[in-house]
């Protein structure tokens, strides 16, 4: 006796078999369709009667025969059958309902009625699922049974929500029957208060966001706060714009939107910077006093155009990119370090990607020594890393070398070259002398804390540095000087000369005696400053009586900064003791001028070059926040989870920075090593490290694209005389622009350089907390670095490609 067909088989055409048990399926209502001719009328039993005609059994689009593929087809989910009829929709749903009824019955192993629309298994497969299911209801030991009363249940929801965002975990697992499985042997009533997919990501997530954004409004209400925004491309080439807010050196993300249809022009940019501006003030009532994006060509031409029209904002490029360039241009005008600097991430790689050749090198190590170190690997995203691994290879070098005469047929002959090569290590030295002021200054400008005036003395340190290099180096030393020089000439100079003489630790004793910065010439320009930031126009419309008064207020307080500026400069007034108190007061505080001044505020007589003060000096320089707020979108929109909707992206991102927060403010997280170089990389902070030279060739290959693409749309006359301000683009009435050679030439900063003879030998103790770092991470990961296809112990066949 054949098989008995199941009750969708009769709004569906058996077609030939699909495999050794089941056929295809075509729609009737389909093949009514494809038909046509006067056979839409046709109901599903006539038209079975046409399955002898070649046009019918030509019909196009089958299923499985199976039953659930069968109500998928006739109910689908965005798309149904249209040309299904109301009878084989109505059946459909009858067993769509029919199935979800029995959902928690077959998955707790209750006996299911038997489905006849599939083919009957075979009497082997019956064998074999009595075998399986014996035990059909799994053995979970039962919880204290105890149920949950409405308070702890919203409690418990609200934490669901929160360990999924803490966890990056996608919202389904709350329905994993493993997952309800371990609840349920906490608490046999679990299962009562395990919310759903659609809740976690429904309800509680838009519960959490609204009260993240509370919080958010209460503590950012009337402060002032810098505004930075970038781009970044998602997994599906969306191209999504960034907005972050940063205050107390706090950035936070207020905004992600997708720009992907939007023009990048000047004049297009320059409204939708403005947009953002009028958008956060208005939603979080905080006051925009700073704004800062990328350099690219649209980008500043809208922020230039942005800053004009809105003098009150102080508009800035990332510093953080400026110093990244800085590499790029190092290694253009010194070709010979960029070879040197791959030799060595190729040995380093080749050393920490063959175990039994790294036991030969720690063999001699412990023997030498008495302790074994490891061989540090660079990260792409921290360049204190590429410096930190260098120094370590050398401190290592003779071990290495010993082990190159000692054990020479277990090593490859092009390492042992390299090991035995005076002059790398000699050249190493060298380039590891130059990163230094270059690390400095791109981590440095990579801080959350990156005021005007630390950046501008990285930068001034860092070109210092490369002035005096001996005359044998005079092409590297000239080269960099022309380069750095032209990217300090991209900054708000106005903005970072003010914050550096704003800092009480240095205020007019950094300048050079070319720099013609007495105290008529600064008085003027940052009083004109001054006189820009406090021209926000009033909220309320004025008669001319009012603006007329309003005008004259204004002046009134730029006399009275004025006069408190030079009771600053020359230690008198309310200053007067500061010279004596100076050294006191940073043994308490450090050297932070944020304290200093907030600590002036007080004071009537300075009260408005207090607040202008803490304006200038907590504007961050950077868009630093916006790409580790990225990093959290590549991590949680993933391949995986690449339909994640914009607005729930946001929300996510938002809470977790929030929870973040709270747990670092609570002690209950500190972020590890590892953890910090994951926020750089939306896969694994394994994927950033350079382990040999073709991920080293990629990356300068991206450093060099970078450069170009910022030489394209400046110039390249690096000859050229001080270029105007770059954000207003006429000079001021101010002693400024000036270049860093008038500026900072022969000052006090260059002496103590020249004093110290190799500065960058008695600072090498500040790399210690990121040797020790990468020391852990080297020790926890020893043995999950990737060995680039080569089998340990493999050492003569491994050739780096």
């Amino acid at each position: 006796m054949g098989k008995m067909k199941g009750e969708m088989w009769q709004y569906f055409w058996q077609g030939p078999k699909a495999n050794s048990s089941q056929f295809r399926a075509v729609c009737l209502g389909c093949i009514r369709n494809q038909l046509g001719n006067g056979n839409t009328q046709l109901d599903d039993e006539a038209m079975v009667g046409l399955q002898d005609d070649t046009e019918f059994q030509n019909a196009v689009g089958s299923v499985l025969g199976e039953k659930k593929a069968m109500i998928a087809h006739i109910l689908g989910g965005e798309k149904p059958c249209h040309f299904a009829s109301p009878a084989a929709k109505a059946k459909a749903n009858e067993l769509r309902r029919k199935f979800q009824n029995h959902k928690w019955e077959r998955e707790a192993g209750v006996e299911v009625i038997e489905d006849t629309s599939s083919p009957q298994p075979s009497k082997k497969r019956k064998a074999v699922d009595r075998v399986e299911t014996i035990q059909t209801k799994p053995k979970v030991f039962k919880g204290i049974s105890i149920p949950f009363n409405d308070e702890e249940k919203k409690a418990i929801h609200k934490q669901f929500l929160r360990a999924t965002i803490s966890a990056n975990l996608p919202f389904p697992w709350v329905e994993d029957p493993e997952v309800i499985k371990l609840f349920l042997m906490f608490r046999s009533a679990a299962g009562n208060v395990i919310p759903s997919r659609e809740v976690v990501g429904g309800r509680l997530l838009s519960e959490e966001y609204e009260r993240v954004e509370q919080e958010l409004e209460t503590e950012l209400k009337g402060k002032k706060v810098t505004l930075t925004c970038d781009g970044v491309k998602d997994i599906s080439k969306n191209n999504l714009m960034g907005v972050s807010i940063s205050s107390g050196f706090k950035p936070r993300l207020i905004d992600l939107y997708d720009a992907t249809a939007d023009k990048k022009d000047g004049d297009s940019i320059e409204a939708a910077l403005g947009a953002m501006v009028d958008k956060a003030e208005k939603k979080y009532g905080c006051i925009v006093t700073g704004l800062g994006t990328d350099n690219d060509g649209g980008t500043k031409a809208g922020r230039v155009k942005l800053g004009t029209h809105r003098p009150w904002i102080l508009t800035f490029p990332c510093g953080a990119h400026q110093g990244h360039l800085c590499l790029a241009d190092y290694f253009k005008v010194n070709p010979d370090a960029e070879k040197i600097s791959e030799q060595a991430t190729e040995l380093i790689g080749w050393i920490n990607n063959h175990g039994r050749v790294r036991a030969i090198f720690n063999n001699i190590q412990n023997e030498q020594n008495k302790q074994v170190k490891s061989y540090l690997i660079a990260n792409a995203t921290r360049w204190t890393t590429h410096l930190v691994a260098f120094l370590r290879l050398i401190e290592l070098k003779q071990p290495l070398r010993t082990a190159a005469v000692m054990k020479r047929d277990d090593i490859i002959r092009a390492h042992i070259e390299v090991i035995e090569s005076g002059d790398f290590w000699r050249q190493l030295a060298g380039v590891v002398e130059d990163f230094e002021p270059i690390a400095y200054v791109t981590n440095i400008c990579q801080s959350d804390r990156a005021r005007p005036d630390i950046v501008l003395l990285a930068f001034v340190g860092m070109y210092l540095y490369f002035k005096n290099l001996p005359p044998a180096r005079a092409n590297v030393s000239k080269g960099m000087m022309e380069r750095l020089e032209r990217r300090c000439a991209g900054f708000n100079q106005p903005l970072m000369i003010t914050a550096l003489i704003l800092n009480p630790y240095e205020r007019l004793d950094s300048f050079g005696p070319d720099a013609s910065a007495n105290i008529i010439n600064v008085n003027v320009m940052i009083t004109e400053l001054f006189g820009k930031i406090t021209s926000h126009p009033s909220p309320e419309e004025l008669d001319p009586e009012q603006i007329e008064e309003w005008e004259h207020g204004l002046l009134h307080r730029s006399q009275e900064f004025s006069a408190a500026f030079l009771h600053y400069c020359s230690s008198t007034g309310p200053f007067k003791d500061w010279d004596q108190l100076k050294a006191d007061f940073e043994k308490i505080h450090n050297d932070d001028p944020i304290i200093f001044w907030e600590s002036m505020k007080a004071d009537r007589e300075v009260c408005e070059l207090a607040d202008f003060a803490l304006t200038v000096l907590q504007t961050v320089l950077n868009t630093s926040g916006n790409e580790r707020q990225f990093s959290k979108v590549k991590i949680r929109k993933d391949r995986l989870r690449n339909r994640l909707q914009l607005r729930k992206l946001e929300q996510s991102i938002k809470i977790i920075e929030n929870l973040r927060e709270h747990h670092q403010n609570d002690g209950l997280k500190v972020l590890r090593y590892g953890e910090v170089l994951q926020e750089n990389d939306a896969n694994s902070p394994w994927s950033t490290l350079i382990t040999n030279h073709r991920k080293w060739r990629a990356e300068m290959v991206q450093w060099k694209e970078d450069a170009q693409r910022h030489d394209e749309n400046f110039g390249n006359d690096l000859e050229a005389g001080p270029l105007p301000l770059p954000e207003t683009g006429q000079r001021s009435r101010s002693w400024l622009p000036r270049s860093l050679a008038l500026l900072f030439g022969h000052s006090a900063i260059e002496t103590q350089i020249l004093e110290g003879g190799q500065p960058q030998c008695a600072r090498r103790g500040a790399y210690s907390e990121e040797q020790l770092l990468m020391e852990l991470l080297a020790q926890e990961k020893e043995d999950e670095i990737l060995d680039d296809g080569a089998l340990e112990g493999s050492g003569d066949e491994y050739n780096g490609h």
